[in-house]
């Protein structure tokens, strides 16, 4: 009997520990499923912490503090490789962030404002000059033509003077600021300080389109024309014939008229008879040699004598006088392009004392004809073309020929007078014309064409261009 209750105590004692032993599993089974429904809750709340965390065997849910002195505080490492390997830890390592130690301010700072530039192009007529310094004193080094682009970029004190960059070119330098069209306000412009008002260095010659170097003028006067100029005479031998005779031309009495002012300086002949500027009838001047001896020459006066030629184009003198207006205008911009130091000037029309003759030639040479030329050429000179350009000086012939009745022009003239001014032989036929007539007229007389200037004629205007000459200061330079 004691046996079997031992037996059944035993029994009890065992089921006892049986149902210790099952409840303690479902209680490990509990904690365990707990621990995992945190560790899903959490891993749901912050999507963007690695998948790891979220499978750790036991949740997190705080950081000791401080942490214990074995646990270093490791900065978070961006991956070697994008989307590298993400390691399993137990315990995730919290993220160290430093702060900057002074926060940027909402506000700017206020920042300099750059010296203002700005684009301008020359409206010069004549081009401007490029100079090394902001003065007429300063050598120019380049001479920039109607029309070129500059960028201005400081100014003088008084705003007289722009210093510019000439990208065509690169060259830099100052320049006279009235003559440029600016596109913004000059006033906002830097003023240049001492150091950058001080004298450029002198470049290279500058070459291209825009901007080019051009030797100062000679000391020389270049006289250009059609037959007045260049002394051709057309002379009437009643019965016989005509001839030309060939005798000094202006230039010559130019340089006279020069000597007696004490300026020992070389005049050149750069007129041609027969040729025009205006008339389609006759040779333009432009095709000549001659006209390109004259750009060589880049003297620094260059008279032009009228020409009469274009009196008698063949086009209405109603419309043929402002378009050789427009022509002379034309000829002073090709001589300024070329010689912008150079002083032109424009000698208008005289009225002669034609010959009939003479008309029966040269038709257009008539008081109606002159006087709208002249007009066309007044009105150019007052507020047209020609009175933009610094260059341009235009010559009232009348005041030169003022109580010299018609003497001023070639007339009636006997043999020995022809011989003493003549300059050429003549042709052969002329010269048997020449020798019949004064062997029927001893002393005959043979009538001028009334239009070509008399020696005393050339040898007055010269004398009065030459006045002009000298009061003319040099020309101001920009």
């Amino acid at each position: 009997m004691h046996l079997a209750v031992r037996r059944t105590k035993r029994e009890t004692e065992l089921l006892s520990s049986e149902k210790r032993l099952i409840a303690a599993a479902l209680c490990l089974i509990g904690v365990l499923t707990y621990s995992v429904g945190v560790a899903w809750r959490t891993s749901m709340d912050n999507s963007e912490q690695p998948r790891a965390l979220a499978q750790a065997p036991t949740a997190v849910l705080s950081l000791p503090t401080p942490l214990p002195t074995d646990t270093p505080v490791v900065p978070l490492q961006a991956p070697t490789k994008p989307f590298g390997p993400v390691h399993e830890t137990a315990t995730p390592t919290p993220t160290v962030f430093s702060l900057p130690t002074v926060l940027p301010s909402d506000t700017p700072r206020p920042t300099e404002a750059p010296p203002l530039e700005i684009e301008a192009v020359v409206n010069a007529e004549a081009g401007l000059k490029l100079r090394t310094g902001p003065s007429t004193d300063f050598p120019h080094t380049a001479v920039l033509l109607k029309g070129a682009r500059v960028v201005v970029f400081r100014r003088t004190a008084d705003s007289t003077w722009a210093r510019v960059r000439v990208p065509a070119t690169s060259g830099e330098g100052w320049v006279f600021a009235q003559y440029l069209s600016m596109n913004g306000d000059f006033a906002r412009v830097a003023v240049a300080s001492a150091a950058e008002s001080a004298p450029l260095p002198t470049p290279q010659p500058e070459t291209g389109q825009v901007a080019v170097e051009r030797p100062p003028a000679q000391a020389c006067v270049s006289v250009v024309g059609d037959s007045i100029a260049y002394g051709e005479v057309i002379f009437e031998l009643s019965g016989v014939g005509f001839i030309h005779v060939k005798m000094a031309p202006f230039s010559f009495y130019m340089a006279q008229q020069l000597k007696l002012r004490n300026i020992d300086q070389p005049v050149t002949d750069r007129s041609y008879p027969g040729i025009g500027i205006t008339s389609p009838r006759h040779k333009s001047y432009y095709d000549l040699p001659t006209y390109r001896d004259l750009l060589r020459d880049r003297c620094r006066f260059t008279v032009v004598l009228p020409w009469v030629n274009d009196l008698s184009s063949g086009i209405d003198p109603v419309e043929a006088a402002p378009l050789h207006a427009e022509n002379l205008a034309d000829m002073a911009r090709r001589l300024i392009e070329n010689n912008p130091d150079g002083r032109i000037l424009f000698v208008n029309y005289y009225y002669g004392a034609p010959a009939p003759f003479t008309l029966g030639m040269a038709g257009g040479f008539r008081p109606e004809a002159i006087r709208l030329f002249n007009e066309a050429m007044d009105r150019a000179c007052r507020e047209g073309a020609l009175s933009r350009m610094r260059q341009v000086t235009c010559v009232d012939v009348e005041n030169a020929f003022r109580g010299l009745g018609t003497t001023y022009v070639v007339q009636g003239m006997r043999r020995a007078e022809i011989e003493a001014v003549k300059t050429a032989p003549l042709s052969p036929e002329h010269q048997k014309m020449f020798d019949y007539y004064n062997s029927i007229n001893p002393n005959g007389v043979m009538q001028g064409d009334g239009v070509h200037l008399s020696s005393l004629g050339k040898r007055v205007l010269a004398s009065y261009i030459a006045d002009i000459m000298l009061r003319l200061p040099d020309l101001p330079s920009e």
